[in-house]
């Protein structure tokens, strides 16, 4: 592959991997308002017309809960089939959000992500994630994120569309 190609479909399957985690929060946001019919009806009736500096009553859409909590609390509510593993989904996302992301070596190589602890003891830190950036990576983790999107999806009880 091309070096101009090869950074290109990184640069779109790193893409695919960002829209897909904001998907799945803000989907488990919705649907954990969407299991509470009272506060379903203030967000559905409220969150379209608001404008910069508007109060707004506080709810799963509105809250300042991370990734972690969000997807804990879709869990709670939603059927066991549904549920989503956390964890991957979590440490993803913070890798990607709190990485660092570099190339080296062959220009046909892998780009690489690594994440740093962040304590740091007597001028060190530890490596807490060291992965290649390979083709089937980002294979991995979209199929990941999409079973996880179909999961919310079900929860929503929204149609399927397949886009071609």
């Amino acid at each position: 592959m091309k070096r101009k190609a090869y950074f290109e479909a990184h640069a779109m399957s790193l893409g695919k991997l960002l829209g897909n985690l904001q998907s799945i929060e803000m989907g488990a946001r919705l649907a954990i308002v969407k299991l509470d019919s009272r506060v379903a009806e203030g967000v559905e009736s409220q969150l379209p017309t608001v404008k910069a500096g508007d109060e707004v009553e506080l709810n799963a859409f509105s809250n300042n809960d991370d990734l972690r909590q969000t997807l804990e609390k879709f869990n709670s509510r939603a059927p066991l089939k549904c549920h989503i593993d956390v964890n991957p989904v979590v440490e993803l996302r913070d890798a990607l959000a709190h990485g660092r992301t570099f190339g080296s070596g062959p220009v046909s190589g892998p780009l690489r992500l690594l994440k740093f602890s962040r304590k740091s003891k007597d001028k060190r830190v530890l490596v807490e994630l060291a992965e290649d950036m390979t083709p089937e990576w980002f294979r991995e983790k979209v199929s990941m994120l999409e079973r996880a999107i179909e999961r919310v999806r079900v929860v929503l009880d929204y149609d399927k569309q397949e886009f071609t």
